[in-house]
């Protein structure tokens, strides 16, 4: 009998609003600043938070063109990656961490160094020790080697982007991440990318990327990135990379963005176009182009008299080549698809140079920033402190999470937890089905939620939901989480209408545990609210009892 008291409390996290095409927050270089958004990401109900590293410029040492070290001590202190972990921690389990992989070549010596080479070398064991530092491998769920490498990698003077040895540097690189992995009892999948604009770009890089996806069984997935020329381009992208390249692995879309359509291309600049009678009709001059008006919006949200969300609206509905609901054209394609998990840009705040933006807009600058769920930079804040959304995206972002059928699952070792959503208004018409060695098992969706039970950690299942006609609506593989050890851990997730309770770790010779609140039993799926006492009864095969509990105050 084991006397052991670990306990982790989650109960002050929300769970988040998402459903199939799981919507998440891409934070690019900027990994520590997540957590001082902690506030905005629950509220706005993400799934993923994204964010990227470059390896080669912050963790390599690197001289006259040729990697000859790893900067241990940086990777040991570096404070974007505790601050990115602090996220993840602060979020805790409702929400997922994926973290993209930047190492260019372009630059370096010979460009992409040989497997087996000392720079090779080098570059391994950089990831493995980023992956130690501060428990990173233990708490992504995903991982994405490369960051469009069609534009990184390529050598404008050789006119080369050495695409064979990169395709056998990313098959050594999932091979090395599937051996540590298992070392280290990690879970988190591998990806190959970020491929952009695969519909434009006709370079070797990109079918040695497919290549790698399409073949070695390391790799559970490819990456794409999708900034648009037009608002068809999307769809495009992702039915080459399904029909031309052959992918059946899953998809994913960690940046994606209408920019270089909203900038105008071919001689055409919007950003200096006049803002003509919807101007005049605004109380601004009929000359003034549209980059000045967004230099006012910026200062006046900075002096505190930011202009109206109805304003920032109608002026962009006035332009005739303003691609609207383009956010809802993208998701429909990243559905039809079926892509897995999409990162766009979630915040512009004041002070944005943290994100390599100007303070202030001139006539050149790039419109990126139009691309935020929220947008404080532009038009301020609420009086409660929260971020002014984006009417521009905004609310097509909240019509896509209203739409999901299941907005999130919380897996554990030997449950798993399905958040509905607004898609499913009716549970009773719908069933749900677990299916494991080709054994299918059917489970109940309740008000709000299904809970599945008796699960193997470790273990994969595909988990569906089907409709009364007997259609798929909503299908996933999902792998229960490990058990790493045998010291009992309580955990809690607050859901927002209610807390999923579970125990994990169990050992061999416990036989039941009973779930308590205030020292009543409770069901995995309660409400603790003004509760003071969670805790855990288990009984062992030797007939003692233990009881771990936590204040809730």
């Amino acid at each position: 009998m084991r006397k052991i008291l670990l306990i982790l409390i989650l109960a002050h996290l929300c769970l988040s609003r998402t459903g199939a095409q799981e919507l998440g927050a891409n934070y690019n270089e900027n990994i520590g600043q997540p957590i001082t958004e902690i506030r905005m990401l629950r509220n706005a109900g993400i799934s993923w938070v994204r964010g990227f590293i470059n390896v080669h410029s912050e963790f390599l040492k690197v001289e006259d063109n040729v990697i000859v070290g790893v900067d241990e001590d940086a990777i040991r202190t570096s404070s974007l990656s505790r601050q990115f972990m602090a996220a993840k921690a602060s979020l805790g389990d409702g929400v997922k961490f994926m973290l993209s992989l930047k190492i260019p070549f372009g630059e370096d010596e010979g460009l992409v160094p040989e497997v087996g080479s000392e720079a090779c070398e080098h570059i391994f064991t950089a990831v493995r020790m980023l992956l130690g530092s501060f428990d990173m491998g233990r708490n992504i769920s995903l991982l994405v080697m490369g960051n469009e490498p069609m534009w990184e990698n390529w050598n404008a003077g050789l006119q080369d982007d050495d695409a064979d040895d990169y395709k056998a540097f990313l098959n050594e690189f999932a091979d090395r991440l599937a051996q540590w992995k298992s070392e280290e009892g990690w879970t988190f999948e591998v990806f190959a990318g970020s491929l952009n604009r695969i519909s434009e770009v006709q370079r070797p890089t990109i079918q040695a990327v497919m290549d790698v996806v399409n073949e070695n069984p390391n790799v559970d997935g490819l990456d794409l990135h999708l900034h648009c020329r037009n608002i068809n381009q999307a769809e495009d992208d992702l039915r080459l990379a399904r029909e031309k390249y052959g992918v059946t692995k899953k998809l994913i879309c960690t940046e994606f963005s209408m920019v270089r359509n909203l900038e105008g291309e071919g001689g055409t600049d919007h950003r200096t176009e006049n803002l003509g009678n919807w101007g005049t009709s605004h109380g601004y001059s009929a000359t003034m182009k549209l980059w000045e008006y967004l230099d006012m919006a910026v200062k006046n949200a900075s002096a505190g008299n930011p202009v109206s969300y109805e304003e920032f609206q109608s002026l962009f509905e006035s332009f005739s080549w303003y691609p609207r609901n383009w956010f809802t054209t993208f998701y429909d394609a990243f559905r039809k698809y079926d892509t897995y998990a999409i990162t766009g840009r979630f915040s512009v705040v004041p002070n944005s140079d943290i994100y390599n933006f100007a303070p202030s807009y001139t006539a050149g600058t790039r419109l990126w920033e139009l691309g935020g769920v929220y947008i404080p930079k532009l038009l301020g804040f609420n009086a409660d402190g929260t971020y002014v959304p984006n009417p521009l995206v905004y609310p097509d972002f909240m019509a896509a999470k209203n739409g999901m059928l299941v907005e999130k699952v919380i897996g554990s070792q030997r449950e798993m937890l399905l958040v509905l959503g607004k898609g499913i208004d009716s549970p009773e018409n719908f069933t749900g089905k677990i299916v494991k060695d080709g054994r299918e098992t059917e489970f109940v969706l309740d008000d709000g939620y299904a809970l599945l039970t008796g699960l193997v950690p470790a273990t994969s299942y595909q988990v569906s939901v089907v409709n009364g006609k007997g259609e798929t609506v909503w299908s996933r593989e999902i792998a229960t989480a490990p058990q790493p050890n045998t010291f009992p851990l309580l955990k809690c997730t607050d859901a927002g209408g209610f807390t999923y309770i579970r125990l994990e770790n169990l050992p061999d010779d416990a036989v039941s545990y009973r779930l308590m609140i205030d020292g009543e039993t409770a069901g995995p799926v309660a409400d603790i609210q003004g509760a003071d006492v969670l805790s855990a009864e288990i009984t062992y095969s030797d007939g003692s009892v233990e009881t771990i509990s936590a204040d809730l105050k």
